[in-house]
């Protein structure tokens, strides 16, 4: 599955993060929690910085019928809006694991909280510049956004404004869009 988060509190605010969410093979019945991989790069204690997957061993140690995809998708939005929350997880002291987190983010953020929210500004000012670039995979369900075009979105908008239904007109597509079809 593709996502996109929209953050909007904390020092990620106004980021717009891609991300995919893979469940494991025999889920639900599985023990293990479903993996959330950022598909925009993101400098976040909990998230390793080879392999973009977010870490959730403090909120599901282990998946089970009570967990739901829902609440994975609350906490990826908690930890982004609340990254102080890493500070506290007694996972921290614990080296099982230690290479699926940012160690270098965690103690920036311990240490130097003004070095981490400039990092992580940046981090949302790349993410803003490539929200239109294309995805690495090549997947026509993935998540795809094209800039504003009055005559294809001016419609749709004023139909929404007005809490109106009615057909979608169809345009050309763009050339990024036919990559994906």
């Amino acid at each position: 599955w593709f996502g996109v988060i929209f953050v909007r509190d904390g020092v990620y605010r106004d980021g717009i993060f891609k991300f995919s969410l893979s469940l494991p093979e025999s889920f639900p019945n599985d023990t293990k929690a479903p993996v959330i991989t950022l598909k925009t790069n993101i400098f976040h204690p909990f998230v390793c910085p080879e392999t973009n997957k977010l870490d959730t061993r403090d909120a599901f140690p282990e998946w089970d019928s009570s967990c739901h995809i829902w609440q994975l998708l609350k906490y990826l939005i908690f930890i982004l809006e609340h990254p102080d929350m890493c500070l506290t997880s007694p996972l921290n002291e614990k080296d099982e694991g230690k290479g699926e987190r940012n160690n270098e983010a965690l103690e920036m953020l311990k240490n130097n909280r003004m070095e981490f929210v400039a990092t992580a500004k940046k981090c949302v000012e790349e993410s803003q510049k490539k929200v239109f670039d294309a995805p690495a995979e090549d997947d026509k369900h993935a998540i795809v956004f094209e800039p504003w075009q009055d005559g294809v979105h001016a419609g749709i908008l004023e139909r929404i404004k007005n809490n109106q239904t009615a057909e979608i007109p169809q345009s050309e597509p763009t050339e990024k869009a036919t990559e994906y079809s």
